[in-house]
């Protein structure tokens, strides 16, 4: 009865990424904050596993909170396990189910860009996409709605998606799944990030509120949806492979200056192209008119003017001379 009383184990309440808002990259070298109780002393042991994965290294920053650096890797509603060996060498352990996610894939650009005409197999087509995984995940990649005969993973950031034969595919809403968790369709490009026929792409925000109200109806956390909801509702695009963006805040501030530059650009494209139109017909009128002359001053149906006797010209010939 007078024995020294057993430490309880941690208790986990949260795991979120840290800095908030930032990204929980498959690549790996990413926090995350971890929220609870009895996570023991500065110079007790502890080791954090999230999912399968043992974290790369564990920040002690008090009893209540650790901030865990990830390792790479792929998935959704993974498990977070902390151990916290104490000086006598006995372990105690703590285990919260669902509590961790990697951020979903984050598809910025495909090709070959086929805008206007669907894609007829057999063919091939390039999807680079954010968070594929740094192994083979298995990925399963869509064109549309379609998915791919097969699917074959090259990196972290590209997979091939094989079209079969005969096959027509509307190049719109290029998808990346992996792990369970869909990627969303973030590309600058007009005319592919959109709403395919059915009126519904299969990452509009129409499809995540489906989503959302069936979880919350069995009494499940879209908490990570809602999130990704709010970002894809501001966000029009994605950037680039050498710039990406590291955070959803930051994504959708770079998003909106890609779309308002693009905007513009397409704007003065159109008023180049129009102004190019207008000169092009008036060359063609002008060019037009000058061999209409000539060949009538050739073959004698007009005199030809007086080189210095502007008055004798009438107003049309006077024109093909200030040309």
């Amino acid at each position: 009865g007078g024995g020294k009383p057993a430490v309880p184990p941690p208790v986990i309440e949260s795991v979120e990424p840290y800095p908030e808002g930032s990204m929980v990259k498959a690549a790996g070298k990413s926090t995350v904050l971890i929220r609870g109780r009895e996570f023991g002393t500065s110079e007790e042991d502890r080791i954090v596993r999230l999912g399968d994965t043992e974290a790369l290294r564990t920040d002690w920053i008090s009893t209540d909170a650790l901030i865990a650096h990830v390792a790479p890797g792929v998935g959704a509603d993974l498990a977070v396990q902390v151990q916290v060996t104490g000086v006598d060498g006995s372990p105690r352990i703590g285990l919260s189910p669902y509590s961790f996610r990697y951020s979903a894939p984050y598809v910025f650009d495909v090709s070959p860009i086929v805008v206007g005409r669907p894609v007829v197999g057999p063919a091939e087509i390039t999807i680079s996409s954010w968070g594929v995984g740094l192994w083979d995940t298995n990925p399963e990649a869509q064109i549309n709605g379609v998915t791919c005969v097969q699917t074959r993973w090259v990196d972290n950031q590209t997979v091939v998606c094989q079209v079969a034969s005969n096959q027509r595919v509307a190049l719109e809403n290029p998808e990346v799944k992996v792990a369970g968790q869909r990627s969303s369709c973030h590309i600058l490009r007009p005319g592919i990030c959109t709403v395919s026929l059915h009126h519904r792409s299969p990452n509009s925000p129409k499809a995540l509120k489906v989503q959302i109200r069936a979880i919350e109806a069995h009494g499940g956390d879209a908490s990570w949806l809602k999130e990704r909801l709010a970002a894809m509702e501001k966000s029009y695009s994605a950037n680039t492979a050498s710039l990406p963006c590291k955070t959803w805040q930051d994504c959708r501030v770079k998003s909106f200056d890609g779309a308002v530059v693009s905007g513009v650009i397409m704007v003065l494209t159109g008023v180049c192209f129009f102004i190019a139109v207008f000169f092009a017909a008036k060359a063609a009128t002008v060019i037009y008119t000058w061999a209409e002359h000539e060949f009538l001053v050739r073959t004698g149906k007009i005199a030809p003017p007086d080189e210095d006797d502007e008055d004798s010209m009438n107003p049309y010939e006077l024109n093909i001379r200030l040309f």
